[in-house]
């Protein structure tokens, strides 16, 4: 295995914290979040973060064998965290979508074309 890129995300400019992917020559990626609360993260660290991250993952075998449903509780009876597909319901996304139209208000609005010319001779 090789990897031959690396990249990381600023999530919310920083604010939210940063996704590192790691890609491998074959185009496999594995992504790592981490979130603002991480301590003393930022971009230039970000990805020794990452890899200490990995390292605890690979070294304590944490990894579960199958999917997991986000809905079930885990197999130690913790709570799990929900996918990210189900955190926005449909009206969430709606209110993010009219914020966004707002704060792009004269941009979304049509351009409107005058054309002054004086016919010529037919």
């Amino acid at each position: 295995m090789s990897i031959v890129g690396t990249q990381v995300i600023a999530e919310g400019g920083g604010k939210s914290g940063y996704t590192v992917e790691f890609v491998e020559q074959g185009g496999n990626v594995v992504s790592v979040s981490l979130r603002a609360q991480t301590a003393d993260i930022n971009r230039t660290n970000a990805i020794a973060k990452a890899k200490e991250f990995l390292g605890r993952i690979v070294e304590n075998d944490v990894l579960p064998d199958e999917m997991v449903d986000a809905n079930s509780a885990s197999a130690d009876g913790g709570q799990t965290l929900p996918l990210e597909s189900d955190r926005h319901n449909g009206e969430d996304i709606e209110q993010q979508l009219d914020k966004g139209l707002e704060d792009t208000f004269p941009a979304s609005d049509p351009v409107s074309a005058t054309i002054t010319s004086i016919p010529g001779r037919t």
